[in-house]
């Protein structure tokens, strides 16, 4: 199946550069008005060996399920900018052409473009289809994530309706909204696990630069580099990578920075299928990678970000859920323990489904230390008693040299 974009155009949203569907579907028509590698223009022509590949056919003739994630024409002209020539790719080095004497920031620059250009695999990347393995993997997911069904099951749906039509597997931009440590970040990343492909987090708390990481900067800027997201796309081997944005809630909006105006075009596919890295000076594609973002507090997102997200509001788990969870948890820690702590009794779970499930994790890597220390293959009350304490910092710093003889005076 060929990918799903509409012809219609479409207006930049918010400064942010986008390219119309028209513009992007020519990019191979295009590019035979310089030279091409075979790996960017999809064929290899008569030129293969002579350093001058054929003209690259229109972006109909890709593989039916791959998608260009990049405009490989705008590539070329960036690059021809760059020399103030046609690039020559490895016949650069071969024929100890002369090369741009540039700036450092436009050398580095420079070097991500032959980056791209140089990927044998070129702009192309598979596509993702619905298949009973994957809804199987799903289905195992749900297991070990039983709080989180509800996004699970949506997942499935989306895998269930590609296998029914043989399209592309589509799923929405999704928002899961609940208390810190109930495991949402865990969730995200076994959808990503059961879809079979790669998952990339990036934490909306500790780095508010939303433009950096949606569309980079500019070498004006102090801090230009390219789009983290297209960084994450081009080294990976799929279209449809999933991105997870971490406590979405936590950007910091103020005059200067308005991180939710630059994700928007993330959520919104006439936009996102052609939208312009400002560093590399090229459209790439984000309109089929699966974005799932988690939160703490709605009420700190804008409304028109809320009303692009399937929300999903996830409750603390407890009771037989929170058990069950807890279960698991400790399933894991022990098999990282290869077999050398068997498993513990219903008392010591009990005790541990205290907890939300992070700090349960904590809690048991924590307490198998104290039991291996004191010689035992087993966990006790105790063990997660001293546990728990570490962890919630209440067990206190013995005094050490002179500072315990002085209060001891």
């Amino acid at each position: 199946m060929t990918d799903s974009r509409g012809g219609s155009s479409t207006e930049p949203a918010h400064g942010i550069k986008t390219m119309n569907d028209e513009i992007f579907d020519s990019a191979y028509a295009d590019a035979d008005k310089t030279a091409l590698r075979p790996h960017l223009n999809g064929s290899r022509g008569p030129g293969e060996g002579d350093g001058v590949p054929a003209p690259g056919p229109s972006i109909e003739a890709e593989p039916p399920h791959h998608v260009a994630i990049f405009d490989p024409g705008a590539l070329l002209i960036q690059l021809e900018r760059c020399y103030g020539r046609a690039y020559q790719f490895e016949a650069e080095t071969e024929l100890g052409l002369p090369q741009p004497n540039l700036s450092t920031e436009e050398q580095v620059r420079l070097d991500k473009l032959r980056w791209l250009a140089d990927d044998e695999r070129g702009p192309a990347r598979p596509l993702l289809f619905g298949s009973q393995a994957t809804r199987d993997r799903l289905a195992k997911a749900r297991l070990a994530c039983p709080g989180f069904a509800v996004v699970i099951d949506l997942v499935d749906r989306c895998v269930a309706l590609s296998m029914l039509s043989g399209a592309a597997l589509s799923v929405p931009p999704i928002l899961m909204l609940g208390p810190p440590g109930i495991g949402k970040t865990h969730a995200s990343k076994a959808i990503a696990k059961a879809l079979g492909v790669a998952s990339h987090a990036f934490s909306c708390a500790t780095n508010s630069d939303a433009q950096q990481l949606v569309v980079g900067h500019p070498t004006s800027w102090r801090g230009s580099r390219m789009s983290v997201v297209n960084e994450a796309l081009v080294g990976g081997d799929t279209a449809q990578p999933v991105i997870i944005l971490d406590e979405i809630d936590k950007f910091q909006t103020h005059r200067d920075e308005q991180p939710y105006h630059v994700l928007l075009n993330l959520f919104e596919p006439e936009n996102s299928r052609a939208l312009e890295d400002e560093y590399l000076r090229i459209p790439f594609n984000l309109s089929y990678t699966i974005v799932v973002a988690t939160a703490n507090d709605a009420s700190r997102l804008p409304d028109y970000i809320l009303d692009r997200l399937a929300v999903f509001e996830i409750a603390p788990p407890s009771g037989d859920e929170l058990l069950a969870i807890t279960r698991l948890i400790v399933a894991a820690a022990l098999a990282e323990a290869r077999g050398a702590i068997v498993p513990p009794g219903d008392d010591v779970l009990a005790r541990l489904a205290r907890a939300n499930p992070r700090r349960i994790t904590r809690i048991v890597r924590l307490a198998l230390g104290y039991a291996a220390a004191a010689g035992r293959d087993h966990l006790n009350l105790a063990d997660v008693e001293a546990a728990d304490r570490l962890t919630a910092g209440a067990a206190k710093p013995e005094a050490i040299g002179f500072l315990g003889a002085g209060r001891d005076g």
